[in-house]
């Protein structure tokens, strides 16, 4: 075999080397025999590392002695040649670029499914939810204009055992300057006690009250009771109980039948395509379910076209989370001031290691007078002290029963 079929051999799917490109390999061969030979190298003892002295004891190594140059014979110059002639090769030869595939979009949504599965079930005598919801809205007084936050702070105690006490309190802390620029704007205008919701033109009067600032004892109200039925106070997939909550199914046919279930079992007329009533799902998100079955609705909107994820982001309250639009495609308008048809953009946040919402925000889809595009105008949060515990409602102070 000479050096020619040797690199055919080594490269089988290469087409073969022009004339030109052989007479330069064997150019370079015949220079090559012409050359002296060079003196030979002698290498010293080959020492292994300490941790190989320790763990192989019986090897012996001895001097290795190594000669380069013609001595070693033709088989090293027929390699230099197939060396030559495939450098050579390549170089002339295009090669195609690396295709990327970008990865699925819901990928970081089921990647969250995967590791929310592993999780233990929770346990607790009560499934506690604690939010926060502020809203931004256009407001005056003394001729002057801002934007006012209003804060509205809720508690649920839903039991686990439906002989417990059930909870509920509401409590509204009013409202207060939503910037330092609007704050100096309110105490330009005598920092009063009450100000003038900006309103659409036309708006009647009573649909556009006055509203108060923030005050020393916000308004609260609470409701204590036994439910017996052990219904959940939540009944945004119908009338359901904690323990059927516990029993949801964990499997993608069995939820999707589950949700389209209580979807008919509410009796509603509104016409929804089947991926909008699956998107409804998302609600469970909210409630006291097993890690396996909050895995299952992730999956499950993960596969759904209303579904989209945003990538990482920091909620209201500084959390990091998984951004997702969970209402892809469906358009909403709110009223500002006194613009009455504000675009909304609507996301919410997941923590990254349960699944569970963190927030549910709305922000400007445009701008419009006092209020930037991107702007938060609303949003729902769930604080530290929400899930499952052991701790039992305690009757709120300065808290009116009704």
């Amino acid at each position: 075999m000479d050096e020619l079929d040797l690199l055919a051999r080594s490269l089988p799917d290469a087409p073969p080397p022009s004339a030109e490109v052989v007479e330069r390999a064997r150019a370079r061969l015949s220079a090559a025999q012409h050359e002296p030979t060079r003196r030979s190298v002698r290498f010293g003892p080959v020492r292994p590392s300490a941790r190989f002295d320790a763990t192989l004891p019986s090897l012996k190594f001895r001097p290795v002695r190594r000669r380069f140059g013609w001595a070693l014979g033709t088989a090293v110059v027929t390699i230099a040649v197939v060396m030559a002639v495939v450098t050579l090769v390549s170089n002339m030869t295009a090669v195609p670029a690396p295709v990327l595939v970008p990865p699925r979009g819901n990928d970081a949504l089921r990647q969250l499914a995967d590791r929310v599965a592993k999780l233990p079930d929770d346990s607790g005598a009560y499934w506690r939810r604690s939010l926060v919801d502020d809203g931004l809205t256009r407001v005056r007084a003394g001729g002057e204009t801002f934007n006012a936050i209003f804060s509205t702070r809720l508690e649920l105690w839903q039991p686990r055992d439906p002989g417990d006490t059930f909870q509920n309190q509401i409590e509204d802390l009013g409202l207060r300057p939503a910037t330092p620029a609007d704050e100096r704007a309110w105490r330009a205008a005598g920092s009063p006690a009450k100000v003038q919701r900006v309103c659409t033109p036309g708006t009647q009067a009573g649909d556009c009250p006055k509203l108060a600032m923030k005050s020393k004892n916000p308004d609260c109200r609470y409701t204590r009771t036994v439910q017996p039925d052990g219904l959940l106070g939540d009944r945004r997939v119908g009338e359901v109980t904690v323990a059927e909550l516990a029993a949801l199914p964990t499997d993608d046919r069995g939820l999707r039948e589950w949700v389209r279930g209580r979807w008919a079992a509410m009796g509603r007329k509104v016409k929804q395509t089947d991926d909008e009533v699956l998107a409804r799902s998302r609600f469970l998100l909210e409630m006291p379910i097993r890690p396996a079955a909050r895995a299952a609705v992730l999956r499950l909107l993960a596969d759904l076209p209303t579904t989209d994820v945003r990538g990482r982001a920091t909620d209201p309250l500084g959390r990091a989370g998984l951004e997702v639009d969970l209402v892809k495609g469906k358009r909403s308008f709110r009223e500002f001031g006194k613009d009455d048809e504000v675009t909304e953009d609507h996301t919410t946040i997941l923590d990254l290691r349960t699944g569970v919402i963190l927030a549910d925000v709305t922000a400007a889809g445009e701008s419009t007078e006092g209020l930037p595009k991107g702007t938060i105008v609303d949003y729902m949060a769930s604080t530290s002290e929400s899930g499952w515990t052991d701790d039992r409602p305690q009757r709120p102070r300065d808290c009116r029963h009704g």
